[in-house]
């Protein structure tokens, strides 16, 4: 074998080795990286802002989380924001229609839009289709929080818990031919790492 056969063969195992050695690191990376949890639990008002209630959620508790690595890439962007799909939510809402039985509801499809408006709020912003006593419907969160809270774009804990209220907190659910809009009277929404 000649001299540049072996360096050929040598670099194209080097390149190979290198490859395979970034796939596993990228591979360990996603796999390593803290899990943020994102959970929001209270109860809505008892009056709706609008729309009918038909699923009597109005003065009801609820609790919902979306766990989440660091590492996943926003799917959109722009100068201060980001945008998260394909999540996986779980949690549980209570209705007037069935009485002290919570509902439990899940979704593989949920979204978070994190932004920073300089100078006034952060926002959160929760998206996902859902069904709730087999109506689907999309439901919506938009919840306006203290300057800061968001410590950065990418997925991180919260500077602090957020306290929801009237004032900063609704949550929409619609179907494809109504809307209801309830104001979050009381709870409180976290971006933790959990503790090992």
């Amino acid at each position: 074998m000649t001299l540049r056969k072996t360096l050929s063969i040598a670099i194209a195992l080097a390149a190979c080795c290198f490859a395979l050695s970034s796939n596993n690191l990228v591979a360990a990376t996603a796999s390593t990286s803290p899990i943020v949890t994102y959970a929001a639990s209270g109860t809505f008002a008892s009056t709706p802002i609008s729309g009918s209630d038909t699923l009597k959620l109005a003065g009801e508790p609820f609790s919902v989380s979306i766990a989440v690595s660091e590492s996943t890439a926003p799917y959109k962007t722009g100068s201060n924001w980001a945008a998260y799909d394909k999540l996986k939510l779980t949690g549980t809402v209570y209705s007037g229609l069935t009485g002290s039985t919570p509902i439990t509801i899940q979704s593989g499809q949920a979204t978070i839009i994190q932004g920073i408006d300089p100078g006034k709020y952060d926002t959160f912003t929760m998206e996902a289709p859902i069904t709730v006593l087999n109506i689907s419907l999309t439901i919506k969160a938009v919840i306006e929080m203290p300057l800061g809270t968001i410590t950065k774009l990418t997925l991180a804990p919260f500077s602090k818990a957020v306290s929801l209220a009237p004032a900063n907190a609704t949550v929409t659910y619609s179907d494809t031919s109504a809307s209801t809009v309830l104001a979050i009277q009381t709870g409180t929404l976290t971006a933790t790492v959990p503790a090992n």
